[in-house]
């Protein structure tokens, strides 16, 4: 079983500023001055977004490693990253490129709070593979891994094919494929949810394929789930991770 853990490190010095004493929310600290706005919710917003695209990214030949790093980073006011650093190396690209792609990918963040005048929020963001430490803030990627056989007590199964990618563009689409054993009946019905987003907004699913919204929901995540025509008991599901298209060079 692999455990991971992410927490934000204190530091006393900000991109060329000194910060007299971290605020720590939680597992968080900010590094820069908070100007007396609580970015408690912010940051729980924050911490979610980045640890989803952490477990999205991270390969099986890297699930059983152990390492540490640290990256160092600004969130801008428009929610923009900048200023991006790998400030401390695990020393393998395959533990560090999971957690500098969780941050890339979660950009733009939600702006930051309109009460905040501060040009910017500094922060650095420790990740922590396998540590085994009780303190830290752990969750077992394989134990929550979806799109695995579910059984009812009917004895029907059903199984998703893992997509070619768990991610898939605003306005594109990807292949899922659900399969029904145990039952003559193959038939699935689609059921397709967010955390912040209901309908159209989180995409529909034609046949064998989903279909992204053309916007980008503010939490990118959607849930599909086949549910089997025979046994509504029998079910299986999928998240997959909607992300902004590139721009087409000129």
């Amino acid at each position: 079983m692999k455990m991971l853990s992410v927490l934000l490190l204190s530091s006393v010095c900000v991109f060329g500023q000194t910060v007299p004493s971290p605020v720590k929310y939680g597992n968080i600290e900010v590094l820069s001055d908070t100007r007396g706005v609580d970015f408690a919710p912010y940051l729980q917003r924050i911490s979610q977004v980045v640890r989803q695209n952490w477990y999205i990214l991270i390969p099986e030949s890297a699930e059983q490693k152990k390492g540490k790093l640290a990256i160092e980073f600004a969130i801008a006011k428009d929610g923009k990253v900048t200023d991006m650093r790998l400030v401390a190396s695990s020393g393998d690209r395959s533990i560090d490129a999971p957690a500098w792609g969780s941050i890339t990918n979660s950009s733009p963040f939600p702006p930051l709070p309109a009460e905040f005048k501060g040009e910017y929020l500094a922060l650095r963001l420790r990740f922590s593979y396998n540590p085994g430490e009780k303190n830290y803030l752990v969750r077992s990627r394989k134990g929550n891994t979806e799109g695995s056989p579910t059984k009812s007590k009917s004895g029907i199964v059903v199984s998703i094919s893992a997509p070619g990618s768990l991610q898939v563009p605003a306005g594109g689409s990807q292949v899922v494929t659900a399969t029904v054993t145990g039952s003559e009946e193959k038939v699935v019905e689609w059921s397709v949810t967010g955390s912040s987003c209901s309908g159209s907004a989180c995409g529909k699913m034609i046949g064998d394929l989903y279909v992204a919204p053309n916007v980008v929901p503010t939490l990118p995540y959607v849930t599909l789930t086949a549910i089997s025509k025979a046994d509504p008991t029998a079910k299986a599901s999928v998240t997959l991770h909607i992300v902004q298209e590139a721009p087409q060079p000129h």
